[in-house]
């Protein structure tokens, strides 16, 4: 039998766990959060800002995009309210963007694909 858990070691033990957790999810955010440029289907540029808590802000065209991101396998997939989707990706040291139509999935191939830049 091990020793009884008191109060205060239970705190400790779940503060633990909590920190954990967090900087774990932390770690992630750091891989994809930041700004990105490409280009939207129509060819013009689109720049894309990924915040940690797992928002994302688009502009385009004089545009403005609102939608949530996460990570999906090896990629970060941003939902838009809009309907559309985009999947960023990585392949060595270089950034793609692929979109996806409004009730498309990221199983389907996507509508337009082109390059991205990290700029931050």
């Amino acid at each position: 039998m091990g020793l009884p858990m008191t109060h205060t070691s239970l705190k400790v033990f779940l503060v633990a766990g909590l920190i954990a957790v967090l900087t774990g999810s932390a770690g992630f955010a750091g891989d994809w959060t930041g700004n990105y440029m490409t280009e939207d289907t129509k060819g013009n540029a689109f720049r894309i800002m990924l915040s940690g808590d797992g928002k994302a802000a688009g502009e385009k065209d004089g545009h403005v995009l609102s939608g949530n991101w996460a990570n999906e396998g090896d990629a970060a997939v941003i939902k838009w309210n809009s309907g559309w989707t985009t999947k960023l990706s990585k392949d060595g040291d270089r950034y793609q963007k692929s979109a996806y139509r409004a009730g498309a999935s990221t199983q389907d191939d996507p509508t337009h694909t082109t390059g991205a830049k990290k700029l931050e």
